[in-house]
């Protein structure tokens, strides 16, 4: 379970769901918008939804949180996160490869050698 600090509240949510948030915002935040989010949150025990806007200004903090009774199943939710039009596609990223997001394969012919190719 992880602890996501939100605009001086603390709401307490799987790993699966904080992980995936924290990547969303960022990736919101990255293209200078904000969006508003649902996610599910524990509430002294019971589960409840947190109503959230991400991305450009809005701060999040993302910690561990001890839990001791079963964990519930928020995978939907977190599936719901990653299923956002922004959320990052490892696929299709390059940044596997190490190559960012401008990843533009350039051969500058400085030493003029293809030149003498002719």
């Amino acid at each position: 379970m992880k602890i996501v600090s939100y605009a001086g509240q603390q709401l307490v949510t799987t790993d699966d769901v904080a992980d995936s948030l924290v990547t969303l915002a960022a990736a919101v935040a990255k293209e200078g918008e904000a969006d508003a989010v649902e996610i599910p949150i524990l509430v002294d025990g019971r589960e409840d939804c947190a109503d959230l806007v991400i991305g450009v200004g809005n701060d999040l903090l993302v910690g561990p949180h001890e839990f001791e009774d079963r964990e519930p199943d928020f995978s939907e939710h977190a599936a719901k996160l990653q299923a956002h039009r922004l959320y990052p596609d490892s696929r299709d990223s390059g940044e596997s490869a190490g190559q960012g997001d401008w990843y533009v394969d350039v051969d500058l012919d400085l030493d003029g050698s293809a030149a003498n190719m002719r």
